[in-house]
């Protein structure tokens, strides 16, 4: 091997080499990045909640001690009894606000609440947003987000991956699929069909997977991907 071959191949192999090192990093932020956000998005909603809660726990809890006779406590005793008694009241209405959604009178007054919530502007936006991936990744058996499937868009001949929604039929008793098909790498936005069942095809793939695959653009997914006609 010449010399100039040899600079060649160390050129391919080093512009290879950078590839290889973009796309891990690239995939090892993208992996990180949701944990670092939810984190900081529950750091958050904790110091929001407990600063509201705290105040009013310090003076039930030294109430307490001194109905009790302890008056001499040192404060950081005081105050850690203090955070534990914020947190449990914490999880305590979180458990009862969904033991409440799941009564109907509870379930109208929390729709009320967000109805509330959605007409202002800005802040609404934000909370549908939030609501529907909240939803969607929840993986519940009444999840709205049925299954991955394919269906030719934006026109015959490319694939794109959606998920089933659900389905209807017209009035001549033909079968269509609700697809969604979200954008990349924003899958809260995308485009909604409604496509025949014979042109959706059924995936291999589970619904936590395709979002791994929409959010990074497609450098995370499964090397095959199998399909198959949707039962009816």
């Amino acid at each position: 091997m010449g010399s100039r071959q040899m600079g060649i191949w160390s050129r391919c192999q080093w512009a290879r080499t950078r590839r290889d090192i973009r796309n891990r990093m690239l995939s090892g932020l993208l992996v990180l990045v949701p944990f670092a956000v939810t984190l900081i998005l529950v750091r958050w909603l904790f110091r929001l909640v407990t600063g509201l809660i705290r105040p009013m726990m310090d003076k039930l809890l030294s109430r307490m001690l001194a109905a009790l006779g302890y008056h001499d406590l040192p404060g950081p005793f005081v105050g850690i009894m203090a955070m534990a008694l914020s947190v449990l009241v914490l999880l305590t209405l979180i458990y009862l606000m969904g033991a409440i959604a799941q009564f109907v009178v509870g379930r109208r007054i929390i729709k009320l609440g967000e109805d509330l919530v959605l007409k202002i502007p800005l802040i609404g936006a934000v909370y549908a947003a939030a609501k529907q991936l909240v939803q969607a990744f929840t993986f519940s058996e009444k999840a709205a987000l049925k299954s991955v499937v394919l269906v030719e868009f934006p026109r015959p001949g490319f694939k794109a991956v959606a998920f089933l929604t659900g389905t209807l039929q017209d009035g001549a008793g033909k079968t269509y699929c609700k697809v969604f098909i979200p954008t990349a790498p924003n899958p809260t936005t995308g485009f909604f069909q409604i496509v025949p069942v014979d042109q959706v095809r059924q995936t291999n793939m589970g619904i936590e997977d395709a979002f791994k695959m929409i959010l990074s653009g497609g450098l995370i997914g499964p090397e095959v991907l199998e399909d198959r006609p949707l039962s009816k």
